[in-house]
């Protein structure tokens, strides 16, 4: 099951398809840009970024915005830790089950 998107992502997704097929009754809307940045990157770089937008079905502008914006959130130290303590404790409880 996947996460519903924000009206943002269903945005940035019909902007760069045009695909309305995920949109409940609402009519797709189109973010306005009107600041350009310039980024440059070597040629193993930005091969690495096809592959990675391309992956994740994104025109490449589309996936270094998203990382960008996705970078603004800061880690939650404390939920990872936990995270990895729960997985950890539940690695032990395997171990002991199998011998």
């Amino acid at each position: 099951m996947t996460a519903k998107k924000t009206d943002a992502e269903l945005a940035e997704h019909y902007n760069a398809t045009g695909d309305i097929s995920e949109f409940e009754g609402a009519e797709p809307f189109e973010v306005r840009r009107s600041i350009t940045i310039s980024v440059r990157f070597s040629a193993d770089e930005i091969d690495a970024l096809r592959r990675r937008a391309d992956t994740a079905g994104l025109k490449v502008t589309a996936f270094i915005r998203s990382a960008a914006l996705e970078a603004e959130r800061p880690l939650d130290r404390e939920a990872i830790a936990s995270l990895a303590a729960g997985v950890e404790a539940q690695v032990h409880q395997l171990r002991e089950a199998v011998g």
